[in-house]
């Protein structure tokens, strides 16, 4: 019997990055404030970068804590700073592989008519590849026609592959 959903698990690089975003991020804020404190002019500039130096700290929260995905027979789920997204499948016409800025992890962009692109971050989940294919599965049970790029047909083939969808083999 197959699964009805697949979600993913954090592997040992995805806290490793959350981690290091956000002792980089600390570290920033400490020199911007160090910064404030010794008179650097213009002012704003401390200001800004403590801003990123913040940023860099939730970025690190939410890609190691907050973040999610979950993959159904119906539809498609990303958790990001703690608020899930569904997504409907049955529009998708074509699908392509990118890497992730965030560490290079493996992300895939869904396209569908009229501009429609939802990028779905992979990034360095332990399950990545069960996620990507269980993916592809539904998207091919929506759409027989479904179109994978070049990059993405060479590293996976072309579905099904039994992870939500039955396989001819």
């Amino acid at each position: 019997m197959r699964a009805q959903k697949i979600t993913s698990r954090r592997s040992v690089q995805t806290y490793l990055m959350a981690v290091g975003l956000m002792i980089l991020g600390l570290a920033l804020l400490a020199l911007c404030v160090a910064a404030w404190f010794q008179g650097v002019e213009p002012l704003w500039s401390p200001i800004l970068f403590g801003l990123l130096g913040v940023y860099m700290v939730a970025l690190g929260v939410d890609e190691g804590w907050l973040s999610g995905l979950e993959v159904t027979p119906n539809h498609l789920r990303i958790q990001s700073f703690g608020r899930w997204q569904e997504y409907p499948l049955a529009r998708v016409e074509a699908v392509d592989r990118l890497r992730d800025i965030l560490g290079g992890g493996l992300q895939l962009v869904l396209i569908g008519p009229e501009g429609l692109a939802i990028r779905v971050p992979l990034r360095r989940y332990a399950n990545a590849v069960q996620l990507t294919q269980a993916l592809l599965d539904v998207l091919w049970l929506k759409n027989r026609n479904l179109i994978l790029m070049p990059r993405l047909a060479r590293q996976f083939g072309s579905p099904p592959y039994g992870v939500l969808a039955a396989t001819d083999k």
